[in-house]
């Protein structure tokens, strides 16, 4: 069920990232490229890096990706694998986000990771082993190659 439904979730998340930045939130640290972004609203007077909509364009890519695999490669049959490739596409750009990202409480200045970071580690993993999991063989692929049905 995952796997169908997280190619809509990944529309959704690019949605909720249009909100943020469209309410001056959760942005990144002060930037000179070009596509910067000065949070007026929220009394900035240099240009940050707008993460929101980073975070967008990995929600479309991901979206664009479950659905080809959904469609095209007929990826539905082998349980776990657009759910994984969603977590790994979610999480490992959300943690790689982060580093440019401003820390959203004061306790995460003196970590190594941040906390979105360290939230999202599990997820990739467990993506991780829905992909290698969703590619061995199931029972009745089993079954079929040993000459028909166990009795």
């Amino acid at each position: 069920m995952f796997d169908r439904l997280v190619i809509g979730v990944s529309l959704t998340g690019m949605l909720i990232r249009l909100g943020n930045l469209m309410n001056s939130e959760i942005y990144g640290g002060p930037t000179t490229l070009p596509w910067g972004f000065i949070f007026v609203r929220d009394g900035q007077t240099q240009p940050m890096h707008p993460t929101q909509i980073y975070e967008m364009l990995y929600g479309i890519i991901t979206f664009a990706l479950t659905y080809w695999l959904y469609w095209k490669k007929d990826a539905g049959k082998k349980n776990g694998l657009i759910f994984g490739v969603f977590l790994i596409g979610t999480f490992l750009t959300r943690f790689l986000i982060e580093f440019v990202k401003n820390d959203q409480e004061a306790f995460e200045a003196s970590m190594m990771l941040n906390m979105g970071q360290i939230l999202s580690i599990p997820f990739i993993i467990w993506g991780c082993i829905l992909i290698i999991n969703s590619n061995k063989p199931s029972t009745s692929q089993l079954n079929g190659q040993q000459g028909g049905r166990k009795r």
